[in-house]
């Protein structure tokens, strides 16, 4: 799932912390972990994602239970 921020301003934020994953061109994936939507947001558009032609993508389910076993 590619997130990108629509217009207008939404009237309640998700405080939940949450992992994303940061994908860069050249194939080079970072991972924010335990950041909410408006930090990672804020982060990710401060970077100038667009023009570096980043990808965002939230890791839910199996692949997050993955990636907390491999943190250990």
């Amino acid at each position: 799932m590619k997130t990108a921020m629509s217009s207008g301003k939404p009237k309640v934020w998700d405080k939940q912390k949450r992992t994303y994953e940061i994908k860069w061109p050249d194939g080079k994936r970072e991972l924010w972990k335990k950041v909410t939507i408006r930090e990672c947001l804020t982060k990710y558009y401060n970077m100038g994602a667009q023009e570096l032609g980043l990808e965002i993508r939230e890791i839910v389910g199996k692949e997050l239970k993955l990636q907390e076993i491999m943190d250990d």
